[in-house]
């Protein structure tokens, strides 16, 4: 059976559609005329192939479908049409060590095990919970193994040392850079020192490109994170909605946009309320279909958001002129109810800007980076490029991130490189992507948009969000890079 998504033509009563397509008795099968191309039919011919109705969403009358019919084509069916199901990833530009459950130890017991020593460079106490890989001259498979209580990792190999090896730390939610290590020496029993988080001694780039956030700096808007949910965490009290049950992605991006911890801890816009839609349900697959983020997207116009974060991409099939017509149609509904979208421009080291981010109702955001804020072994050291900007030259574009050529265009960037922020169990933690430069600029237009009150009182309809664009628009200051890389410059 294929999925598809059903959506009716547009001047048609979707109300009338979803009530009809509601009346529908499930599980029985149903028939739509199915173009050939969607049911692998010859040239010329249609077929009815029974479609099971598995959800209808009555807002905007699409439909979630199940067929036998084969093909990942559009087909035109009476009323409507049927697209592909298309799933969408979060843009963080690697997975962290919260998404990755591994045992204390690897391999057989026994004390000619290879093992290291983890602990803080501040005081020498283990760090612990940590995943760590070490990639082996000569090998394409790495070793992993988690630390124990004691900070220790030990390796499934059996030798007194390792020579010209890469030795990673990933940071996961223990509070620390992780480590990044090249063409490493190490005896078995080594100890690594990794340094601790503490952003009122060391700033990251977040906190270096835009102050931290007031009590004031949001007040009055309110921003939909359609992503993995959301905490609960201590410093977002204000976010309702979804919980976090994923990889810690909604948590970190909400953090960004209005965390409330104190002094350098907070987000950028800590007066803004959050409202979480939770469209990653599998943590497994760490994916989300287009069906569920139109559904959030609506749900969030509905809900009187001013401002949609998407720090997600996908891009299927490669090729810049894709639209994904599910998620097309939300986002313009959404527009025409007053709702600005800001969308992560993707991380496949300069590719063309990923979708939605490439969509014209949609602001897209790259993502650049600080060195002197890493320390000198953070694993996020590995997004650092030799394209550096004019005015700076510890600032660089992240090698990661997506840039404006074939057609797309970046409007905007943003500090996505070792960016710390909320993730569950009320801690803090470093993550990179264009996921994190998104809400970034979604916070800065939150702070923003807050000094314009006029602006927030407008009806919601898309005379409001583009008055909300102009605004954003009207706010950048150069950042140092070409313009296919920054777009306008950074809202700070």
């Amino acid at each position: 059976m294929t999925r598809y998504v059903f959506m009716p033509d547009d001047g048609t009563d979707r109300q009338a559609v979803a009530s009809l397509a509601s009346a529908w008795p499930e599980p029985e099968l149903q028939s739509f005329a199915v173009a050939s191309v969607a049911s692998g039919g010859g040239s010329g011919r249609r077929r009815k192939p029974p479609v099971r109705i598995i959800d209808v969403y009555e807002p905007t009358g699409i439909a979630l479908v199940e067929t036998p019919a084969r093909g990942g084509a559009s087909a035109s069916v009476p009323g409507g049409a049927l697209y592909p199901v298309v799933n969408y990833q979060t843009a963080i530009a690697t997975p962290r060590a919260g998404q990755t459950r591994l045992p204390r130890s690897l391999g057989p017991t026994g004390t000619s095990l290879f093992a290291l020593r983890l602990r803080s460079s501040r005081d020498g106490s283990p760090v612990s919970g940590a995943v760590v890989q070490l990639r082996l001259k000569g090998s394409r498979t790495p070793l992993s193994a988690s630390s124990d209580a004691q900070g220790n990792a030990v390796f499934g190999l059996r030798a007194p040392g390792v020579h010209g090896a890469m030795l990673l730390v990933e940071p996961g939610f223990q509070q620390h850079w992780g480590y990044l290590g090249t063409n490493v020496e190490l005896a078995s029993g080594d100890s690594i020192d990794i340094d601790p988080i503490d952003l009122a001694l060391a700033p990251d780039v977040l906190r270096r490109a835009l102050r931290s956030g007031q009590a004031g700096d949001g007040a009055g808007v309110r921003v939909g994170v359609i992503d993995t949910g959301v905490g609960p965490h201590r410093d977002l009290p204000q976010a309702v909605g979804d919980h976090d049950t994923s990889d810690g992605h909604g948590t970190h991006v909400a953090g960004i946009i209005a965390g409330r911890g104190s002094g350098p801890y907070a987000g950028v816009a800590p007066g803004a309320e959050i409202r979480s839609y939770r469209v990653f349900p599998d943590r497994a697959t760490g994916l989300a279909p287009n069906y569920e983020i139109h559904k959030a997207i609506i749900k969030a116009a509905a809900d009187g958001c001013h401002l949609i974060n998407l720090s997600l991409k996908s891009e299927l099939p490669l090729d810049p002129r894709h639209d994904d017509k599910v998620i097309s149609r939300a986002i313009v509904d959404a527009a025409n109810q007053g709702v600005l979208a800001i969308a992560a421009a993707g991380n496949d080291f300069r590719r063309f800007v990923s979708f939605p981010a490439r969509h014209p109702d949609v602001l897209s955001v790259s993502a650049f980076g600080h060195e002197a804020t890493l320390p000198g072994k953070a694993y996020d050291r590995w997004t650092v490029s030799r394209d550096r900007a004019a005015t700076d030259g510890d600032a660089y574009f992240a090698n990661f991130s997506n840039q404006g050529i074939d057609g797309t265009m970046v409007d905007l960037t943003g500090p996505g490189a070792g960016v710390v922020s909320t993730v569950p169990g009320n801690a803090y933690a470093p993550m990179s992507g264009t996921s994190m430069a998104c809400p970034a600029a979604t916070g800065a237009i939150a702070r923003i948009l807050s000094q314009h009150p006029a602006i927030l009182a407008m009806p919601p309809d898309r005379a409001r969000m583009q008055a909300m664009r102009a605004a954003a628009l009207a706010a950048p200051v150069p950042a140092g890079f070409p313009v296919a890389f920054e777009g306008q410059g950074m809202v700070s």
